[in-house]
């Protein structure tokens, strides 16, 4: 277990040398810390974290061991992100740059000594960010999730969050298990085409199962569909993980036919691949979105319709099976590594 500190605490500690603070000042974006934190620990840093109250409590740490974790309420940030604290550490990552709390600000303007420290990174979930809140930041100092080629993109550092702790990939069962995360919003995800792709197996007799983990609500369920899928709602992040890890699929549900989803291939990612690379569950993906997050036909069902995708799966052969995961963790090491050697040079520029 790792050791929670109220915010009073932060003002008076010192950490150990060789160290690094990673501060989060939303109430989200926890499996980001979360998919990060491992790198750094890996490079013998000693860790610190400082977040919201929000996400200490929903714990995205749980399979990890930060050397500590301060939390806090966003009001009292003001106080503590002051360089007399900062210039403790050697290295600060803020894993957003920019906060919601009342509309979107940069957290270099709400905060303005972290500007001061001699080694700050700001890692940007949209490349639009740069551009409006950035625009003369240092690109050595910023930071994307994914590779974004967009102007504002080209030349930033690609570090990918997705080292959640250990995990065990199930063997494929008589019931196939697909998982899909995120908030039901058709802004992010397309719910509609999975409630009938479920009809149309379910009129095929295959056995299996859907898992919907976050929030929002499912309507015009009918019978035959609720035989095979659980709303599961919003998890913290151990249940999550463990939902997650006893699938078989993930389904990101990106829909090709919104422009509300060119974004994720264009200026920002989808959080449902970073859960696919860290536990190694074979994504059904439209086969648009594929290229982007380096799916393809060996690791990955591209689809045109979401039925048919969710059929091959349901179909796939155990060996086939075993074989795509085999190609799945080839290309997560990969981008864990290209992502350590990425974070190794800025730290040593």
């Amino acid at each position: 277990m790792f050791n929670l500190f109220h915010k009073e605490n932060f003002s008076k500690f010192f950490p150990k040398p060789n160290n690094v603070l990673l501060i989060e000042t939303n109430g989200c974006h926890g499996e980001v810390i979360g998919g990060y934190l491992k790198y750094f620990q890996d490079l013998n840093l000693n860790t610190y974290v400082l977040v919201t109250d929000t996400i200490k409590k929903e714990n995205p740490f749980c399979r990890l061991n930060p050397e500590k974790v301060f939390h806090t309420k966003f009001k009292n940030f003001k106080n503590l992100l002051k360089s007399e604290y900062l210039d403790r550490y050697d290295h600060i990552f803020v894993m957003s740059s920019v906060n919601y709390t009342g509309g979107s600000h940069a957290v270099k303007d709400l905060f303005p000594d972290l500007q001061k420290h001699k080694s700050v990174y700001w890692v940007h979930h949209n490349s639009a960010y740069i551009q409006n809140y950035y625009p003369t930041l240092d690109k050595k100092h910023s930071i994307m999730l994914g590779r974004i080629v967009t102007p504002a993109g080209h030349g930033i550092t690609y570090l990918n969050p997705h080292l959640f702790g250990d995990y065990s990939v199930p063997q494929k069962s008589d019931e196939t298990i697909f998982v899909s995360v995120g908030g039901i919003n058709p802004k992010r995800k397309n719910h509609t085409l999975l409630l009938g792709a479920i009809k149309n197996l379910h009129n095929k007799n295959y056995k299996f199962k859907v898992l919907v983990i976050g929030g929002g609500s499912l309507k015009h369920m009918d019978k035959t569909v609720k035989q095979h899928i659980q709303l599961l709602g919003h998890l913290d992040y151990d249940k999550m993980y463990e939902y997650v890890e006893s699938a078989n699929f993930f389904l990101p549900l990106l829909d090709a036919d919104n422009p509300d989803h060119n974004r994720y291939i264009e200026t920002q990612v989808t959080g449902s691949t970073q859960l696919i690379y860290g536990f190694r569950k074979i994504p059904v993906i439209h086969k648009k979105f594929a290229k982007f997050y380096e799916f393809d036909t060996k690791n990955a069902i591209l689809y045109d319709d979401l039925t048919d995708g969710m059929e091959r799966a349901i179909l796939m052969s155990n060996p086939q099976y075993t074989k795509h995961i085999a190609q799945l963790d080839h290309t997560a090491t990969n981008i864990k590594n290209e992502t350590m050697n990425n974070l190794k040079d800025i730290l040593d520029a």
